[in-house]
C-alpha cells in the first residue's frame, strides 16, 4: 500500500517539484499551502510523513506542526514523522524545532533531491 505524505509549503515551485518527485517514487502526495489548510487535512486523512517548510505566511512550519501534534494527541493518535525544509538558517527556530518536535530531518534549501528521497524512504521503510 502506498504511503501518504503531506507537503506543507507556500512556494509553488517547491510544491510541484516535490509532488512530481515523490509521486514518481509511488507515494501518495497531498498539498497544503499553509498551516490552516494542513490542520484541516489532518482531520480528513491519515499521513505517514509530513514535509513542512519552516517559513510560511500566517503560522510558520514549527507552529503548524505543534498544532498538528496537539490535534493528534487530542484524538489519541501518535505523532507523524516530520522533515523540515527551510531556505534560511535561523538557529533559534531550528533549535526550538529540534528540541520540541524531534523532526527526523532538517534540510536546507536548495536541497539535494537524492538526499531528500533517501530520507523519505528511510523514514517510511
Amino acid at each position: 500500500m502506498a504511503k501518504n505524505i503531506l507537503i506543507i509549503d507556500d512556494e509553488e515551485l517547491i510544491i510541484k517539484a516535490l509532488k512530481k518527485l515523490l509521486e514518481t517514487e509511488s507515494f501518495n502526495v497531498f498539498i497544503a499551502k499553509n498551516g490552516q489548510d494542513a490542520l484541516i487535512m489532518i482531520e480528513e486523512e491519515l499521513f505517514d510523513l509530513i514535509i513542512a517548510d519552516i517559513r510560511m505566511p500566517g503560522m510558520n512550519g514549527v507552529e503548524t506542526i505543534q498544532s498538528i501534534y496537539t490535534n493528534l494527541k487530542n484524538r489519541s493518535l501518535k505523532n507523524i514523522p516530520v522533515i523540515f525544509i527551510t531556505g534560511y538558517a535561523d538557529l533559534t527556530i531550528e533549535q526550538k524545532a529540534k528540541n520540541s518536535l524531534k523532526p527526523v530531518a532538517y534540510i536546507y534549501k536548495p536541497f539535494n533531491i537524492s538526499e531528500l528521497v533517501s530520507k523519505v524512504k528511510g523514514v517510511l521503510s
